[in-house]
């Protein structure tokens, strides 16, 4: 029997899952982290303790497999953008910065007031972020340039442990997009440097492959610490949002995928880039595929505080009844979800959205109040799904919010679109392993690749008349988002 290892390298876990050919799960190992955060706005992870966590999970993986088990590859999905420079030897140089952090953000703000965000945006498709490598390298340029001058590559997640398997230094396209490619042509574009002011930096970005391309093979040094055949193939992999729709089962042009977890998450897949900026677009590199993502602040943090703080019941499982005792709509009460501290990331950008009812009655019950707690998470997946470039035809949903068939029933008929839900536990790591697959010749596509290693648990279809109300229900909520933002403006300075 062979073994696909497929590895989900987060924030704050890491976990390691071996796959047999069909697509069941034979082993799996998770590791956890912690982020440091050094000052207000900061998060780094130390480069050698994520390589141990890495190396653990996967030697606790193959320990478990049965003797008979063949390994035959390793696919990594990693957490996307943030730093992580190497030196000549290979040697981390400081702390990874990573995509959670802030310290850039008043480059950002210069560089959209001189015009240097708009030629990134017309250049790679997509915004750029503070916590993405182009701003955090412009920091470190400011701040710490001696760290520079020790730096000879600048890795992702995924990269720096794909490298300690097989010294090779590559990223790929998922990670190399925004800000570093051309959108129109696909090709490395060291002009970015130039407009950032640090064109000598240019040289630290690795070669660019395919999520599927075998980069290398394990080597001695990374055999005896995990356990892994010396030898085996490793594929350059992606990031851990590309991997996570892959692993779900959405990898054709008009799949959507969409997480339900402590954030809400929604990408579509398309033939080539979006025409505007809406979302953050990514190539996969293969036949001009492409996926463009939008993240909400919005999550399972709304309902944690509605059973903690306003029922005061344990587990949110226990609002699912009160909930469905109330009509689609919840009689007019209106949920904003915007309860993050940061306030709201997309598809709108305003730090001081905060959360809010709005239509309460004497009338209205504890059902009504839960019931717009869940459609006012829905409808916040939907502003996400209405700014893609393109409405999928279906959606692979995963996260913890798919526990709740009530959730994802009412999801349904809120987007007016198929859901599905996937068997995988683990998306990312399912999808690390479905491009290993493929890059080892297992599966030809990954359409088939999909098809075959993708389970589909639950299927929920939207219910017409249902779908009406919150459609009607949609455009009330997104007017009304938008007319609040002066409010939270003043809001914000008392």
């Amino acid at each position: 029997m062979k073994a696909l290892v497929g590895i989900d390298a987060g924030t704050t876990a890491i976990t390691a899952v071996a796959y047999d050919t069909s697509g069941s799960a034979l082993a799996t190992a998770t590791e956890t982290q912690s982020v440091d955060r050094p000052d207000t706005g900061q998060a780094e992870l130390g480069m050698g303790t994520v390589w141990d966590r890495t190396r653990e999970a996967i030697a606790r993986v193959v320990a478990r497999l049965d003797e008979h088990v063949e390994i035959a590859g390793v696919g990594i999905a990693g957490q996307g953008d943030g730093c992580w420079l190497i030196d000549t030897s290979g040697k981390p140089v400081r702390n990874a910065v990573l995509w959670s952090d802030s310290r850039a953000a008043p480059i950002l703000e210069n560089w959209t007031a001189d015009g240097t965000m708009d030629a990134l945006v017309e250049t790679c498709g997509s915004p750029v972020y503070p916590g993405m490598c182009l701003p955090i390298l412009t920091w470190l340029a400011e701040h710490e340039p001696k760290t520079l001058d020790r730096a000879a590559t600048a890795f992702s997640c995924k990269d720096w442990l794909s490298y300690n398997l097989t010294g090779t230094r590559v990223t790929d396209y998922t990670e190399a997009t925004v800000p570093f490619l051309d959108r129109e042509t696909g090709e490395f574009e060291p002009a970015v440097f130039e407009r950032a002011g640090i064109p000598e930096q240019s040289d630290l970005i690795p070669d660019v492959r395919t999520g599927t391309d075998v980069i290398g093979t394990v080597t001695s040094d990374a055999a005896s610490e995990t356990g892994l055949p010396e030898g085996t193939p490793v594929v350059a992999g992606t990031i851990d949002v590309v991997a996570s729709a892959v692993g779900a089962g959405a990898v054709a042009p008009g799949d959507g995928a969409v997480s339900l977890g402590t954030s809400l998450f929604a990408q579509t897949i398309t033939e080539g880039p979006g025409a505007d900026d809406r979302g953050i677009g990514m190539a996969f590199g293969i036949d001009d595929r492409w996926t463009t993502a939008i993240g909400s602040n919005a999550g399972t943090p709304s309902l944690e505080w509605v059973c903690e703080e306003l029922l005061e019941k344990e587990g949110i499982e226990a609002l699912e009844p009160i909930a469905a005792a109330a009509a689609a709509g919840s009689e007019g009460v209106l949920f904003l979800p915007y309860l993050s501290t940061t306030g709201e990331r997309g598809p709108f950008t305003d730090p001081n959205a905060r959360a809010g009812f709005l239509g309460l009655t004497p009338e209205h019950t504890q059902a009504h109040v839960v019931r717009s707690v869940y459609e006012g998470l829905s409808l916040a997946v939907r502003d996400c799904i209405e700014h893609l470039p393109a409405t999928p035809t279906r959606v692979y949903v995963t996260g913890g919010g798919t526990r709740s068939a009530f959730w994802c029933d009412l999801l349904a008929d809120c987007l007016g679109i198929e859901l599905l839900v996937p068997e995988a536990e683990y998306p990312a790591a399912k999808g690390a392993a479905t491009l290993l697959a493929v890059g080892l010749g297992v599966e030809p596509s990954l359409e088939q690749a999909g098809s075959r290693l993708g389970e589909t648990e639950r299927r929920y279809e939207p219910d017409e008349d249902i779908a009406e109300t919150y459609d009607e229900l949609y455009e009330h909520y997104r007017r009304t988002r938008h007319d609040m933002q002066p409010i939270w403006e003043r809001q914000a300075k008392l």
